[in-house]
């Protein structure tokens, strides 16, 4: 552990008695001095929260947060060595040492990374004690005048977390409107919302990078750019939150295909795909409350969810394997690390294999490694791809006992985000 030295002055007559008494005992003065302040500290700030500085806040304001004492600014400055305690930044990670009992998060969200893509299969999370998080996908298409709605309020009542992703459709119909048709989808997805329950996190689009969910199919179809991407986002986010009850839900950037650089534009010739992801964020310029990101496994085997591997030119810099998480994790601005991010897909290049290969148990393992650390901006879940059965579709979990038996096994472990 990192040494650091502190000096202090006492009094002469302290000194002298110290110094005299060390002697008495046979004992080194340093080693006297280091026992007694630790037993004087006890095991007063090992216990300690991790706390990323989100915009408007001070060290006052979070003292009266977490002690609800702002003069203990002073505390929290000391113990994270801070050299100017008026200047901290939006992003920043700070510890909080003996912070009182956390808030409990609202409803609709869960303090576990466990999680599906569909509803089906979330008994298994409740049976463990452990109710992580659903993701339900709706097609709304974009009609300004359709008012349906959906309740997910049977999900938030029994404790799970909820995420609802707005498509305007699927495959040819583009998981975004033609872009004259922005405004429209717009309209849609707050009606939508408004008329919606059991749901306050929504993520607009899903990669969006991606040939096959482009409006007019990948072939003819119109290529959704990151800035055709920021205008559609801003209009449905300015929709959803000016609806009555909805004014600080979270919208969240749509996740964008990893490995896939087949949209290209001026400003990203190679179509690199963390490069239209940053583009995104960069364009959004903070207005955004949160980001989602998927990532895969390239095969089943449960070794390689650590791997370290490279891509091929002129790719080289980017991850291959599972961990092409942490290239969207790094890639995102520092002002941005404070936002909650979703890990909304998993799964592997194949389809499921109907055995428990442990594939599951290491893939929840490596995220809770990540957010152990805390300078690392917390993934709040990882949602397994997919639950249910569609045509088309090879990722389903129904019914692979085997897979099923290997997420059970996750679920012994308490992979928790929060708290």
């Amino acid at each position: 552990m990192t040494e650091r030295k502190i000096e202090f002055s006492i009094d002469e007559y302290l000194a002298r008695r110290l110094l005299a008494r060390a002697a008495d005992l046979g004992q080194d003065l340093d080693s006297v001095i280091l026992q007694e302040l630790e037993a004087w500290l006890g095991g007063w700030g090992l216990r300690f929260l991790t706390h990323i500085v989100q915009p408007g806040e001070t060290l006052a304001s979070l003292a009266e947060q977490f002690y609800h004492d702002a003069s203990k600014a002073s505390v929290i400055a000391a113990f994270n060595a801070l050299p100017d305690p008026n200047l901290i930044r939006v992003g920043q990670v700070l510890r909080i040492p003996e912070a009182g009992p956390l808030e409990p998060l609202p409803k609709g969200e869960s303090p576990y990374i466990f999680g599906l893509h569909d509803r089906g299969g979330e008994h298994y999370m409740a049976w463990a004690g452990r109710k992580g998080w659903v993701l339900c996908s709706e097609e709304l298409g974009r009609d300004p005048d359709d008012w349906s709605s959906r309740s997910y309020s049977d999900l938030e009542e029994k404790g799970y977390g909820v995420l609802v992703r707005l498509n305007h459709g699927y495959r040819e119909k583009g998981t975004l409107p033609y872009s004259e048709y922005y405004r429209d989808f717009a309209v849609r997805c707050g009606n939508f919302v408004e008329r919606s329950s059991g749901c306050h996190i929504w993520i607009i689009g899903n990669e969006m990078n991606l040939p096959a969910e482009r409006p007019g199919g990948p072939e003819n179809g119109e290529w959704i750019t990151p800035e055709k991407y920021v205008q559609a986002f801003r209009l449905c986010r300015e929709e959803i939150r000016r609806r009555p009850g909805h004014e600080n839900d979270q919208v969240v950037v749509g996740a964008v295909g990893p490995w896939n650089a087949q949209t290209t534009y001026p400003a990203n010739p190679t179509g690199d795909w963390i490069i239209y992801f940053q583009d995104i964020l960069e364009g959004l310029d903070g207005e955004l409350d949160g980001i989602a990101i998927h990532t895969y496994g390239r095969d089943p085997d449960p070794a390689n969810i650590t791997s370290e591997a490279r891509m091929d030119p002129p790719f080289e810099h980017r991850r291959k394997m599972f961990r092409t998480y942490i290239d969207f994790m790094e890639a995102i601005p520092q002002r941005l690390r404070y936002l909650p991010v979703y890990l909304t897909e998993t799964d592997q290049n194949v389809a499921w294999l109907d055995v428990n290969s442990g594939w599951v148990q290491e893939a929840y393992a490596e995220i809770n490694r990540w957010n152990s650390d805390p300078t690392h901006q917390k993934i709040r879940c990882m949602l397994l791809y997919r639950w249910e059965r569609y045509e088309g579709d090879i990722w389903y979990i129904r019914g692979k006992k085997g897979v099923i038996d290997d997420f059970r096994a996750a679920l012994q472990h308490e992979y928790r985000w929060y708290g």
